[in-house]
């Protein structure tokens, strides 16, 4: 049983999200707000986390900052009321794994739950054959979401190294930016692509040297150099 930290500061919101996680078979803790979540997140790691961006003592992003400081890897979603483009570009940039608006159905915010999970756990399950990506000089771990060049180290988040893996799927060819949403968070899926380009920025900083190693071809999408 997957177990979600779930951080809302309304309570009615968080009443009802709790309930309809326990109805689907998810283990739920909540906090009330920011600094409650990382205490709540010390005590015992969880699975997922759903992360209000409003929220008092602590907003969103500065727990999504310290939550990568503690777990690299724990999948962190928020929840927003807020739509605009430059929250979405924020959260990522701080390593959260995706978005889901609170005026979405319960359906969608499932669906990107599970499938934020359900990356994890592949992520876990792959064995050791084909997980390393070696650029030149840089040796990438892509079950373990490593970088590493020399002495100096990186960690991807998850959407990071399963963008890296879509690349790597077909060296030289262009994925569009839908291609790539669809293998981040599943087939069909629609989103903005300023999302993949955030994604790309960090993948390109974290890879260092091997970070040009990725590049655009206009009208066409992004592309790893073979």
């Amino acid at each position: 049983m997957a177990e979600i930290l779930l951080a809302d500061d309304e309570r009615m919101m968080r009443d009802g999200l709790k309930a309809l996680l326990a109805g689907e078979g998810f283990a739920v803790r909540t906090a009330r707000d920011g600094a409650d979540a990382l205490v709540r997140f010390s005590e015992k790691r969880p699975d997922a986390v759903l992360l209000d961006v409003m929220m008092p003592k602590k907003n969103g992003f500065a727990v999504c900052e310290e939550l990568r400081r503690l777990d690299p890897l724990v999948p962190v979603i928020f929840l927003t009321a807020k739509d605009a483009e430059v929250d979405q570009v924020r959260g990522i940039a701080l390593g959260a794994d995706d978005f889901v608006s609170k005026s979405a159905g319960e359906e969608v915010l499932l669906a990107r739950l599970r499938r934020a999970l359900e990356r994890a756990e592949g992520m876990k399950a792959r064995n050791l054959a084909g997980r390393i990506l070696r650029l030149g000089s840089v040796e990438v771990d892509l079950e373990r979401r490593t970088v590493r060049d020399g002495d100096s180290a990186e960690t991807l988040t998850a959407s990071e190294a399963d963008l890296l893996r879509c690349l790597a799927s077909d060296p030289g060819r262009p994925f569009s930016a839908d291609e790539i949403l669809s293998s981040l968070r599943g087939e069909g899926y629609v989103g903005d692509p300023a999302t993949v380009r955030m994604h790309i920025m960090n993948l390109r900083r974290k890879l260092g040297r091997a970070g040009s190693m990725i590049a655009n071809l206009q009208n066409a999408g992004y592309y790893l150099v073979v």
